[in-house]
This record gives structure tokens, C-alpha cells and sequence, in this order.
């Protein structure tokens, strides 16, 4: 949490007191880990008057975000779950992140040990409803090759390959999130040498070489193209990012072309989270990446984009997207196959009327009848399964099926 908020790009007074307000937040937070804790007593006696300073100056967004993300992730489950406990949503996908190579802080719980708490304590539980998206970061994938130590000073053990292996084959995940604005690009990272002795975290000691990073990436790209494991990465100018604006030196849309313009990738299952979607400009402007993923979305069979943390709540921001979907259907018919329906759930409860983010963007979608009732029901969940490469007899659905025989599980609805 300290190192995803000291990312932020702050302006005016932010920009001299977040760096102040935020490792106090951070701080306060880390004990409370259960409502009947004696954590939960100290954080209400000790740290009280310290956050209500920090959340006035720093804004009731930033309380309900912190107040979320500071509870176990159990309980973070359960209210993402209780979010939605009306709409019979029949598969989650969230998305874990590894963050630790690249910002201050690092964790208290090595990775290894929270893909296994995942799966111990979510995917198994849930039965077939939950199924995440396990992280790779290059950075760790080269500090375990090179038997460097991690940020926290101990030998890095593990290595990202081998625990995203793990995680597909026997822990019930079924596919890849990259971070590419944390400092890499998909493919050519020789290119932003430059760009990278930015980043000075760790006093650079992680920042390797173009070479290293494209050979480890590539390790990634050819398990997940052998086995038809899809891949997920942010696609944002906004977001965390290793230093501000990272995301334009590294996360571009375009950039993804170096990879899928190789034969053996051409067909890689690959989603570009958010859409590209600037929020200051929508479907027009010249930083919005949309126009790119949609000329792509083209050329490459297996691309597409979801619509996670469009900002949508509110009758403006609403009539906004009516007006920027009508140009963009026209323009692209084929956004209609292409597109998926996520959330950001964690980022989105900052605001008020979180709960009504599908509604909204159903009622987009249905203005003019840009979308067909078949198209939306593509939209919220077909279009995802072909993403995912979920179909009878795919590696996908019969990695799922071991899955469930091993671990007792009745196969759900949603995939028979």
C-alpha cells in the first residue's frame, strides 16, 4: 500500500505532504488485520487522530481505498463477493500484482507464500467461482537467475517462471498479470536503457539489461503460447508506475506489436487492461491508446481489452461514453467481440455508487443499440471465455477439469 501510494503523481498541495501523509497511513494500517483483533484496538486508539489528519488532507477516496486494502485478504474477498452477490456473476477472475522489486516497501509475506494462501484459502473455497491471474515480474525472474537477494535481504528462492508454472498446473489459476509501467517493455527493452536508470529504487541494483529482460519475458511468452495460458497487463497512462508518466516510456499499446508480430506469438491470448481509455479524453485525443488497441484488435486474433475502472458513475461521465462509443462502434465493429467487462473492484469502491459500475456501463452499451442483447451478454462473459481459451477440450478447460478431480471439486455451471 506505501509503495503504490507513494507512486502517485500528486499535484498542488499533495505534492508536498502526500510523501509526509502516506508512510503514516501505511503505517497505522498495517495492524489491523481482523475487526476482534488486538490489532484492530491499537489501530483505533493509537492511530485515530493521526488518520483523520491524513485522510483530510488527502481525501475521503483515499480513506475508503486505504480502510479496504488494510484488511485481510479473506475479508477483502468477502466484500468483493458480498458487492455483487445480487448479479450471479459465475466466474471472478481478479488479478494479483507482484509490486515488490520496484517499490520502497516491500512485503511482510514472500509471494510464494500468498499464491499458496490463494489458493489454500480462495480458489479452493470458492469452489470453481474465483480463478486468478497469477503475477510475473522480470525483475525477480533475473534476481533468482543471478542468485541476487531480494529487497528484503534474503536469498530470492523461488524465481516468478517457476511459481507462475506452479500456479497454472496445480494451484488453479488460469493465467499471467505483467505490470509492464513498473520499467520493462513486452519486447526491446534495449530501447529504454535510457528510461530505465530512472528508476532509482534499491539503488538500481534490479534495474538489468534489455538482453535479460526480453530473454526472460520471452521464457514467459513461449510457456504461455505452448499451453495456451492467456496473458493480462496493464494499459493505462495512469496507474502505478515505477516514476511518473512511466507508462508512456513503457506500457504504450503499441509496444505489444513487437511481440505479437512474431509468428510464434501472432496468436498469444492477450488482454490490455483498461482499454487504453485516457479519462481526460476518452475515445479522442492524442494520449488515448484506444484507436491503437482497436486497429490491432485487426491484426491479431487472441487481442482484446477490458473495461475496468472506466469512469462511468456519474450522469455526465455517462453521457460522455454514450457519445464516445457511438464513434468508436462506428469506427471499429469489431470492439463488439474484443471487449470484456472488469471492474477494478478494489479502485472503484473509493467512489460512491460503486455498486451500480455494471448497471451503468450496460445502459452505455444499450444507448442506440450500439450493443445487440447477444453482444452484451458477450460483453459480460463470452467474449472473457474466449480470452481465457475456456472451451470444451481446450488445455485451458482441461487443466481446470484436473483441477477440480484433484481437489474434489463438482465442476461448475459455467464450464459444463
Amino acid at each position: 500500500m506505501k509503495g503504490y501510494l507513494l507512486s502517485r503523481n500528486y499535484k498542488g498541495l499533495l505534492k508536498v505532504v502526500g510523501p509526509l501523509l502516506i508512510p503514516l497511513i501505511a503505517r497505522c494500517l498495517r495492524g489491523r488485520l481482523d475487526p476482534l483483533s488486538v490489532n484492530n484496538f491499537w489501530f483505533r486508539s493509537k492511530c485515530f487522530i493521526p488518520l483523520k489528519i491524513a485522510y483530510a488532507a488527502m481525501g475521503s477516496p483515499y480513506k475508503e481505498w486505504a480502510e479496504v486494502m488494510a484488511n485481510p485478504v479473506n475479508a477483502i474477498n468477502r466484500m468483493m463477493l458480498e458487492t455483487y452477490a445480487e448479479d450471479n456473476i459465475d466466474l471472478f477472475v481478479p488479478l494479483m500484482i507482484d509490486y515488490e522489486y520496484w517499490f520502497k516497501n516491500t512485503p511482510d509475506t514472500d509471494l510464494k507464500t500468498q499464491i499458496e494462501f490463494i489458493y489454500e484459502g480462495i480458489i479452493k473455497p470458492n469452489r470453481g467461482r474465483i480463478h486468478p491471474f497469477v503475477p510475473f515480474d522480470p525483475a525477480r525472474e533475473l534476481a533468482f537467475e543471478k542468485g541476487m537477494k531480494n529487497p528484503d535481504g534474503t536469498p530470492e528462492t523461488f524465481g516468478s517462471f517457476n511459481l507462475v508454472k506452479d500456479a497454472i498446473e496445480n494451484k488453479g489459476f488460469i493465467g499471467v498479470k505483467l505490470y509492464n509501467a513498473m520499467g520493462y517493455k513486452p519486447f526491446n527493452n534495449k530501447t529504454v536503457e535510457a528510461n530505465r536508470r530512472k528508476i532509482a529504487l534499491h539503488k538500481r541494483k534490479y534495474v538489468f539489461s534489455g538482453e535479460d529482460y526480453d530473454r526472460v519475458l520471452c521464457r514467459l511468452y513461449d510457456y504461455c503460447a505452448e499451453n495456451d495460458v492467456p496473458i493480462t497487463t496493464h494499459c493505462n497512462m495512469y496507474g502505478s508506475e515505477s516514476y511518473p508518466d512511466a507508462s508512456f516510456d513503457f506500457g504504450k499499446a503499441i509496444f505489444w506489436r513487437d511481440v505479437l508480430n512474431q509468428t510464434k506469438y501472432k496468436k498469444l491470448r492477450l488482454n490490455l487492461a483498461h482499454f487504453g481509455w485516457n479519462p481526460k479524453q476518452g475515445y479522442h485525443g492524442n494520449n488515448t491508446w484506444v484507436k491503437d488497441i482497436c486497429t490491432m484488435f485487426l491484426e491479431y486474433e487472441n487481442l482484446y481489452a477490458d473495461v475496468s475502472h472506466h469512469r462511468i458513475i456519474g450522469d455526465k461521465e455517462q453521457e460522455q461514453f454514450k457519445s464516445d462509443y457511438q464513434d468508436l462502434v462506428r469506427g471499429f465493429p469489431i470492439v463488439k467481440n474484443r471487449l470484456l467487462f472488469g471492474t477494478d473492484w478494489h479502485v472503484n469502491i473509493r467512489m460512491n455508487g460503486y455498486e451500480t459500475f455494471k448497471e451503468n456501463y450496460i445502459e452505455i452499451l444499450k444507448y442506440k443499440n450500439l450493443f445487440s442483447i447477444s453482444e452484451i451478454e458477450d460483453f459480460l462473459g463470452g467474449n472473457s471465455l474466449r480470452f481465457l481459451g475456456i472451451k470444451k477440450g481446450s488445455k485451458s478447460y482441461l487443466r481446470l477439469k484436473d483441477f477440480y478431480e484433484q481437489n474434489k471439486i463438482e465442476y461448475p455451471n459455467w464450464i459444463l
